[in-house]
């Protein structure tokens, strides 16, 4: 939520002085990733099978991270495919 909200207010120039526009920008391209072992947790959560039975192989960091989630490269098990694996950002 506080991510969004600091987003939104950084194209407001009518709320917020330049300088502290320019600090909120910084949400908009450089969103920290969070801990993987919370994203593989809730990636096992929400499929109800451990991660390494999905996948063959998954980076061990994410390959993207936004305000809203994470994203993993995977090649899954039972098909070979390489998929994104996107994760919401826990709240």
């Amino acid at each position: 939520f506080f991510i969004k909200l600091g987003q939104a207010l950084s194209i407001r120039p009518d709320i917020l002085s330049p300088r502290s526009m320019v600090e909120l920008q910084k949400l908009c391209d450089k969103v920290p990733s969070y801990d993987s072992k919370i994203a593989f947790a809730t990636i096992e959560r929400e499929l109800g099978k451990p991660v390494d039975e999905i996948f063959s192989e998954i980076t061990p960091e994410p390959v993207a991270a936004a305000s809203l989630g994470q994203v993993y490269k995977a090649t899954l098990r039972s098909t070979g495919e390489t998929v994104a694996v996107k994760v919401q950002r826990p709240q």
